[in-house]
C-alpha cells in the first residue's frame, strides 16, 4: 500500500515537473519570460555581476513600464554621438523618463519634470551622475515612443546619457525577481 502511494507521488511530481518545464520552454521561446545572468555591475547594488534574474513581458503588453521599473532592452539600431556602440546586445537598466518627461540635473540631483527622481521611486541606493547628453546645464525631453534609461551604478553604466532616449520598440522585458545572487560586488572599469 505504502509503495503504491510513493509510486503515485513520484509519478505526480514527475508530471508536474515536466509540465512546468514545458511551460517555461514556451515562455522563454516567445520572449515572455527569460533568465538572465548579469555580466556587469552597471545596476549594482540592486542587481550585481553574477546575479541571475528572471524578467517577464506580460506586464508590458499594451502599456509602458513605469518610472523606476527595471527593464531589459536590445541595443539594436542605437547610435551614439559619444562612442562606437558595441554589436547589438541585451542590457538591463532602470527606466527614469517616460515620453514627454524633461530630465536635468539641478544642484547635483537628477530631476524629472522639476521634481527629484526620488519623488517617483525609491532612489536611496542609486547613484545618478551627470554625463554626456545629460551633463550639468543640459536637459533632455523624452520624445514620443521613447524612454530614458540609466544604470543604478551610473558611473559604471552605458545608458541613455550616451545614446539619448531609447525607442520603446527596443524594450524586451521587465525585472521580476532574483533567482540567485552572485558574489559580492568589486570595483571594475566601465561596464554596459
Amino acid at each position: 500500500m505504502m509503495k503504491n502511494w510513493l509510486n503515485t507521488l513520484a509519478l505526480t511530481a514527475s508530471v508536474i515537473t515536466a509540465g512546468l518545464l514545458a511551460i517555461w520552454a514556451v515562455l522563454a521561446m516567445t520572449g515572455m519570460m527569460k533568465l538572465y545572468s548579469i555580466p556587469t555591475n552597471a545596476m549594482a547594488t540592486f542587481i550585481s555581476k553574477g546575479d541571475h534574474i528572471i524578467a517577464e513581458r506580460f506586464s508590458m503588453l499594451g502599456e509602458l513600464p513605469k518610472r523606476g521599473d527595471v527593464v531589459t532592452f536590445t541595443t539594436e539600431g542605437i547610435k551614439s554621438p559619444y562612442m562606437k556602440m558595441p554589436k547589438p546586445v541585451i542590457f538591463i537598466k532602470r527606466l527614469i523618463g517616460l515620453p514627454g518627461d524633461r530630465l536635468e540635473f539641478k544642484d547635483g540631483v537628477l530631476q524629472v519634470n522639476d521634481r527629484p527622481v526620488s519623488a517617483y521611486f525609491d532612489a536611496k541606493d542609486i547613484t545618478h551622475l551627470p554625463l554626456m547628453n545629460l551633463a550639468p546645464g543640459k536637459s533632455v525631453t523624452v520624445p514620443k515612443d521613447h524612454v530614458f534609461v540609466m544604470g543604478d551604478n551610473s558611473g559604471n553604466s552605458l545608458d541613455s546619457r550616451y545614446w539619448g532616449p531609447l525607442p520603446v520598440a527596443n524594450l524586451r522585458q521587465k525585472y521580476l525577481f532574483h533567482l540567485k545572487h552572485g558574489p559580492p560586488m568589486k570595483e571594475e572599469n566601465q561596464q554596459p
